[in-house]
């Protein structure tokens, strides 16, 4: 029910045609979100009849709106402190370390807990059906109206169901109603080693963070009645179908459900209409525009429900011209198209429908968007993607769950999504041990031209009718999004038979258009045939991977598909790992409190990455008096965290570019984190900044690119867009440390369409420093730069040996890469400091705040690895989300460079916002 952005909440705002004049739409839906009051039966003696009745005594329960889970809930009521913070989660009655299935007894989370609230119901609903939806409980729930129960928790049970109820014989129109639910969490379960990750139609949080005490349980989705006549209308879909290669022409198939909620048989007419529509023998996307309508008779016997179909052969008006196409990022616009269907009953000469008389029924809308997705598997068995048919390289991250206590704010979905449209990365893939995500997550990929693989489940789960009926329904809800592409099964290991064959069965019924795969990949790289084209990551990569492994390892490297391969150990920016701990916990490493801020595995997992920190950078060193050595010491090993995260993910992602299509994508593991985390697998932290490894990754997926490749010293121009390019003046300059040029070159080349282009060989000059920069640019025929990338190199290569794993940490990190030789950058730390001239500006745009900030360095002397904030107010707290164009640059003697960024002004809270400037070895007063 939940779609348009949450507008379809009010879907039936034109619900039934004899009151459409005299009230709003939004009249024939009531939103049940405020005024709710939640208590543990534990406290209770009453029953549901007494619980659910007008004037029920419930002064001491704990406000809340909804949805919220309990815990959010209490935490919202000031019961349990921000659990975000510090080690505050560990005493919160009920929490368990690390992962975990059963709940225990004495939990306070164990026994049900009710959720109340009063309403009144406009009395125009008595000429309709009032229909309550529950669009979801975690995890079973008992549902009371009035005094009497409407649903029990045999059939009210999984976490992605949506719940609908006809409760016109429960409620009064004109008159306070209540509203009662008993929920019982997941978790209830005997006390044994299951095995398993997942054995419940439930979220789980795999090893991303701490498991909530509550285990989410609640009502988490949203609560609301809304009104129809006798046929009420569901699962709107529209189908698109593209001829290739030339796309004139769209064919369209739309569907509805519709159903009779009477006893008696009813006909009518279910008519649609899609406007906005490009006339046919126009040029594509002239302007020109038409109404597109549809309708046909539709007869329904008592109680049935029927899908009504309306096909591109049997109405012509659906084969659509020249139609405005739906591309990912950076491949063309985003165009979207809203259909909008209602019902109309028909009534026999001398005959009257019950109640209602003659009218509009119901209405339905769905968004949609014309394109057509494809994935392949190529000649070495590994899969491929295809938009409207064009090779597509996916460069994304792996999606999961944006807060651990389930507040799926807009703008915490906005901010996360949008940064991976900024960041050029065309895929999220939504992992199975997440929630099967919201309306709002992916009508934001659409809008922003993010592709989503969604995965099933992480696990089976024992109760397979239960698991089918949540997949079957969130097919339905989700497969009008253009953004939707592809299906994985389960995480790391193959459904069930029955399992599988029920997700073959219901895409090929609901959404046949998209591919499935049973398996999101094995570790071993033969098992793809198997698995369905993709392997996994690799346990010896996901704590760290140099910049140079993606083009020297075929086993883990940039080669084929890997679903949830990447660099492990990501830092959050200093400034986000000041709030979510105390300052004496942020030094040394894997204090407890820190420790608890990484993954459940404690903070050692990481401990290769501490490793590479100290061989590649140097020890952390005091820079300030012994007084202070702690906080100075932190702040050293940051700066050089930070550097390590962005030289890695920015060698993996441009490795993936320059080997495409032997290299066919990589959704890194992970995107987003749940909680406030560091380090651990995230591009973009809790608080909704970008961390380092994202603006290596937005560097190295930029659609026009130049890049260094490590294992052949070459440079290359990476293509991502599908024109060409001629006249290219691609360069490269490299420098000592002391700045002193060593080395220019420059070739002009012409770089085809969606292709990789070489440009020359760097050979290394003599007498380079240890550590030394190689400046790259592209330049258009009219002297534009197009591209431009900066690199820290060093003579000391990084050479690993993947046959010789290491046990740093038995039982706490995996197997490690073992290094030959490191790469040496311990030079960086006698740069000399650089005074930067910095000029910032701000500007409005709508509610936005555009930052224009030009860098100049006047001194001799590079400005490395430079790092810009926005802030509220000079020295106040950052802002945040803030997206930059490119952020973690590094400026040449003499050099300026411009960059720009967009923030909602109301983030301000007030305040002029102003920029900070902190970097390498740029002076504090910057």
């Amino acid at each position: 029910m939940m779609s348009l952005r949450r507008a379809s909440l009010f879907v039936t705002a034109f619900t039934i045609h004899l009151y459409a004049a005299a009230a709003g739409a939004s009249d024939w839906c009531v939103p049940l979100s405020d005024g709710w009051g939640l208590q543990s039966s534990a406290s209770l003696e009453a029953k549901g009849e007494a619980i659910s009745t007008v004037g029920f005594d419930a002064k001491a329960w704990h406000a809340t709106s909804v949805p919220a889970t309990v815990l959010a809930a209490l935490v919202e009521d000031k019961v349990y402190p921000d659990p975000f913070y510090g080690d505050n989660i560990t005493k919160i009655p009920g929490y368990k370390a690390g992962r975990w299935l059963v709940m225990a007894q004495d939990s306070p989370f164990y026994p049900s807990w009710w959720y109340r609230t009063e309403f009144e119901l406009p009395i125009q609903f008595n000429v309709m059906h009032a229909v309550l939806h529950l669009d979801g409980i975690n995890y079973r729930a008992n549902v009371w109206l009035n005094g009497k129960r409407v649903a029990d928790d045999s059939t009210v049970i999984g976490m992605f169901r949506r719940f609908e109820f006809d409760i016109t014989e429960f409620v009064t129109p004109g008159q306070r109603n209540c509203l009662a639910i008993e929920v019982t969490g997941p978790g209830h379960l005997p006390e044994q080693n299951y095995r398993t990750k997942q054995i419940e139609a439930t979220t789980g949080w795999d090893d991303h963070n701490p498991q909530p005490p509550d285990l989410n349980m609640g009502l988490w989705r949203d609560v609301y009645i809304t009104g129809t006549g006798p046929v009420a209308l569901r699962h709107p879909y529209v189908a698109t179908r593209l001829d290739l290669p030339s796309l004139e022409t769209a064919h369209l198939t739309v569907s509805a459900h519709a159903i009779n909620k009477t006893s008696e048989a009813v006909s009518g007419v279910l008519s649609g209409v899609i406007e906005n529509v490009t006339t046919a023998g126009s040029s594509p996307r002239s302007g020109a525009i038409e109404k597109v309508e549809f309708e046909q008779p539709v007869s329904l016997g008592p109680k049935e429900t029927k899908a009504v179909t309306f096909t591109p052969e049997a109405f012509s008006q659906l084969n659509i011209s020249h139609p405005r196409v739906w591309w990912p990022v950076d491949l063309g616009p985003q165009d979207l198209y809203t259909a909008k269907l209602s019902f109309k009953c028909e009534a026999a000469p001398g005959e009257r429908l019950p109640r209602y008389g003659n009218g509009i029924s119901d209405t339905a809308a769905t968004r949609f968007g014309i394109r057509e997705a494809a994935t392949y598997i190529n000649d070495e068995g590994w899969r491929g993607y295809r938009v409207n048919g064009k090779n597509v390289l996916i460069r994304g991250g792996a999606w999961m769950t944006c807060d651990m206590l389930l507040r799926l704010s807009p703008k915490r979905y906005e901010a996360l999504v949008r940064y991976a449209k900024e960041g050029h990365l065309n895929m999220l893939r939504s992992e199975g041990f997440s929630i099967r995500e919201t309306d709002d997550f992916y009508d934001l990929c659409d809008e922003y031209g993010v592709m989503v693989t969604q995965q099933i489940f992480g696990r089976s789960i024992p109760n397979e009718a239960l698991a089918i009926s949540c997949i079957e329904d969130t097919l339905l809800r989700i497969r009008n999004h253009p953004s939707l592409v592809h299906f994985l099964g389960h995480d790391e290991t193959f459904p069930t038979e029955t399992l599988d064959k029920a997700y073959r069965d219901l895409i090929a019924k609901y959404t046949p258009d998209r591919t499935y795969q049973p398996h999101s990949g094995a570790f071993e790289l033969e098992e793809r045939f198997k698995t369905g084209g993709t392997r996994t990551g690799s346990l010896q990569v996901w704590t760290y991977a140099c910049p140079s492994h993606y083009y020297t390892s075929k086993e883990t490297g940039a080669w084929g598909f890997a679903q949830s391969g990447g660099i492990g150990g990501i830092f959050a920016m200093p400034e986000s790992m000041r709030r979510m701990m105390p300052e004496e916990a942020l030094w040394p490493a894997w204090t407890d409190i820190g420790s608890l801020h990484t993954v459940i595995q404690g903070g050692k997992y990481f401990n290769p990455v501490l490793k590479a920190i100290n061989d590649r950078y140097g020890e952390p060193s005091n820079t300030e008096a012994a007084s202070s050595r702690p906080a100075a010491d932190f702040d050293d090993f940051m700066k050089k965290a930070l550097a390590l995260n962005y030289e890695s993910a920015r060698g993996m992602f441009e490795a993936y570019g320059r080997n495409k299509y032997s290299a066919t994508g990589i959704t890194t593991w992970k995107y987003d984190a749940a909680w406030p985390a560091s380090p651990t697998w995230q591009y973009v932290d809790w608080y909704l900044n970008a961390t380092a490894a994202y603006y290596g990754a937005q560097q190295a997926c930029e659609p026009l690119h130049v890049l260094y490749a490590y294992d052949d010293h070459s440079i290359y121009v990476v293509n991502s867009l599908y024109k060409d390019f001629a006249g290219l003046k691609v360069g490269a300059e490299l420098y000592n440390l002391d700045m002193t040029r060593k080395l220019a070159k420059d070739v002009t080349l012409d770089v085809p369409a969606d292709a990789v282009a070489r440009a020359f060989a760097v050979d290394l000059p003599p007498d380079v420093s240890k550590c030394y920069f190689l400046a790259l640019k592209i330049e258009a025929p009219d002297g534009k730069t197009l591209s431009e990338n900066f690199y820290w190199l060093s003579t000391v290569p990084d050479v690993e040996n993947e046959s010789d794993e290491s046990f740093a940490n038995p039982g706490v990190t995996p197997g490690l890469l073992r290094r030959v030789s490191t790469a040496d950058y311990k030079e960086l730390n006698t740069l000399p400091a650089v005074k930067l001239n910095v000029d910032a500006k701000f500007e409005d745009a709508g509610q936005e705040k555009v930052a224009r900030v030009t860098l100049d360095n006047p001194s001799p002397h590079v400005a490395f690895f430079v790092r810009l904030i926005v802030t509220k107010g000079v020295g106040g707290p950052e802002i945040a989300p803030v997206y930059w164009d490119a952020n973690c640059v590094s400026l040449l003697p003499g050099g300026k460079r411009t960059l720009s960024a967009r923030f909602a002004a109301s983030d301000a809270e007030g305040a002029t916002p102003a920029v900070k400037v902190v970097g390498w070895n740029v002076t504090p007063e910057n």
